[in-house]
């Protein structure tokens, strides 16, 4: 009798617990952006800019015969991060990057933001 009482028990619980982790709610891409503007700033979670400030352009190699300065670096992580949390397009990515600079965006951004998004290093 214990025993059926100590396994019907169990049962709840195990239930009650992954219905409550499959309640998490998608945030929404206006809630994304937010918390990327917000992140992206100094010290953010994002902020893959201010560590390499004054050897943006020192170069490492990044898998076999290609080579990326810091400063690109960064920008993929920025365009993979963008993706990784769930920002649909990469226009999205390079209108919420072009939003904190607070300018147009140059070339060489407008290349490696979406190269990151797409996780191009990887294939």
């Amino acid at each position: 009798m214990k025993n059926t009482i100590l396994i019907i028990l169990l049962i709840f619980s195990f239930k009650s617990f992954s219905q409550n982790s499959t309640k998490i709610e998608k945030l929404s891409q206006t809630e994304i952006k937010t918390f990327i503007l917000t992140e992206t700033k100094q010290g953010g979670k994002l902020d893959f800019f201010t560590e390499i400030k004054g050897k943006e352009y020192n170069a490492s190699q990044v898998k076999p015969g290609l080579f990326m300065t810091n400063i690109e670096m960064a920008l993929y992580k920025w365009g993979k991060a963008n993706f990784d949390l769930g920002i649909e397009n990469i226009e999205s990515a390079l209108k919420i990057f072009e939003e904190f600079r607070g300018k147009e965006l140059n070339i060489r951004e407008k290349d490696l933001i979406p190269m990151g998004f797409r996780n191009d290093l990887i294939k």
